[in-house]
């Protein structure tokens, strides 16, 4: 190890001396160049050393010489260590993080990981990825899983599994004497996988989880029932949930995710006051699912960040969510991500009749491509006249021309505390665009300053937004935020 790896190669080019300056009377008579680390290039170390060292690396696993010889030795066997030492010897004694970045692209050349600071940790998170995605759950062996958990556990702080194999369809039963249903067809189908809590329950230092249940690179042998997953899976995942104390960030994409299911991991999780993220993208999440998470946002003390782009719920499902929110939830709110979800006139209605309620969370509201357009659009734009909550509103992929251009100027007018609105692909003139990027930029510059109460607003009802809900209520969907007749104060 010539080179300190902590040093990146973008540093060590910067500092180089360029060609031309070393040809020049100041570089040409040196004799030390500290900044060149490749002096010793086509030199090989002492013959004995090299070949001892060369001998140590291939019996580690019968002897381990690193407590016992000098630092620079043991930078040479770093060096010389194959990738292959099994992880019962290698885990608990190199620590060397150059050796676990070798040992990561030696076995997993296809992947391209950056910003990563802890390879280990990496390395064997990816080890217990790769056995628990293609493991068969037939010939599943519950305790080398549990013996591979606990050997990693201490080092792995996320685990992402990207796809699950499904236990194998039963065969129909032989026909007898007696008349029976043997229809391939009739079998009653099993959607189980591998059981996930006696992995889970020795990771006890995992802090996200990301899962898919689903099949990858199935080419022809496509069937629709390998994405499916039962509700033992999920309760196997429940009971191993119990055991992690330090979980942060919980997802599930891509999967077969349904109303009954999500509401039985949602009940496990509520008693867990460590969760800041809950990511269910890609799912199947309708009405009734909905109702749950708004139970678990009005609820759970600690949740930021709820995405739930591209799911199967409509008006009622935005109406369990909206009545979390402005009902002061218990949770710090911050970001609500509604993507991919198409949503009718009345369901704008209804995130204009919360959003006024909410003087303070969430910050971020994501709708984009949620197919607004006309009264709809007009009112999602209408929603920050009077929402001093948000500072960031992305509407990208809707259509906002027309009047929804002229209320979202009136109401970007009247908000100085919006810092961010994502408009790409909503068909707007370039003079709107130009106008938004102007509000914005002043909103920027007031950051951190007391602002006044806008003028169109009449102070008596800046804290009591209250009275207006009415306005929104979704009997009256013609009623657009922003334009609101005058209000006379009671005496």
């Amino acid at each position: 190890m010539k080179i300190p790896y902590v040093v990146s190669s973008n540093t060590r080019n910067a500092y180089a001396t360029a060609p031309l300056l070393h040809a020049s009377l100041g570089e040409s008579g040196r004799k030390l160049v500290p900044e060149d680390f490749e002096w010793d290039d086509g030199f090989t170390p002492a013959p004995l050393t090299f070949y001892a060292a060369l001998a140590l690396s291939r019996i580690f696993h019968r002897i381990n010489p690193l407590h016992r010889i000098l630092q620079k030795d043991i930078d040479i066997l770093m060096d010389l260590y194959p990738a292959t030492i099994p992880l019962k010897f290698s885990v608990r004694y190199i620590k060397d993080e150059q050796y676990w970045k070798r040992s990561f692209y030696s076995k997993f050349p296809e992947r391209k990981e950056i910003g990563v600071t802890f390879w280990k940790g990496k390395y064997l998170s990816a080890c217990l990825q790769d056995y628990l995605e293609n493991v068969k759950p037939d010939i599943f062996i519950e305790e080398d899983a549990v013996v591979l958990a606990s050997l990693v556990s201490p080092y792995i702080y996320e685990l992402s599994l990207n796809q699950l194999q499904m236990i194998r369809q039963p065969k129909p039963a032989l026909p007898s004497q007696e008349v029976e249903d043997t229809c391939e067809f009739s079998v009653t189908k099993i959607y189980d996988h591998i059981p996930l809590e006696p992995v889970l329950m020795k990771l006890y230092n995992l802090q996200e989880i990301s899962l898919v249940f689903g099949i990858n690179n199935l080419a022809e042998g496509y069937l629709t029932r390998y994405f499916e997953f039962s509700l033992a899976d999920c309760e196997s995942l429940c009971r191993g949930l119990e055991y992690l104390t330090n979980l942060k960030i919980f997802r599930i994409n891509r999967s077969n995710l349904d109303c009954s299911k999500v509401k039985l991991i949602l009940q496990n999780l509520v008693k867990k006051d460590c969760i800041e993220e809950l990511d269910f993208n890609h799912c199947k999440i309708g009405d009734y699912g909905m109702k749950a998470l708004g139970g678990f946002i009005f609820i759970h003390k600690n949740v930021k960040r709820v995405r739930i782009a591209n799911n199967r719920f409509k008006e009622v499902g935005v109406q369990g969510i909206a009545y979390a929110l402005q009902m002061n939830p218990a949770a710090p709110i911050e970001l609500l991500d509604f993507s991919l979800n198409p949503m009718s006139l009345e369901c704008a209605t209804i995130f204009a009749a919360a959003f006024v309620r909410c003087k303070v969370k969430p910050q971020t509201l994501i709708v984009n491509s949620c197919g607004f357009s006309g009264a709809s659009a007009e009112k999602m734009a209408g929603i920050l006249s009077l929402n001093r909550g948000l500072t960031r509103l992305d509407m990208a992929a809707n259509n906002l021309s027309g009047e929804a251009e002229t209320t979202l100027i009136s109401a970007l007018e009247q908000n100085k505390k919006v810092l961010r609105v994502d408009l790409r692909r909503t068909h707007i003139s370039d003079e709107t665009q130009r106008k938004v990027d102007e509000l914005l930029e002043r909103n920027k510059s007031l950051v951190g300053q007391e602002t006044e109460a806008s003028d169109e607003i009449p102070p008596l009802f800046l804290n009591e937004p209250e009275y207006l809900i009415w306005e929104y209520n979704p009997n009256n969907p013609d009623y657009i935020p922003g334009r609101y007749p005058p209000r006379v104060p009671e005496i």
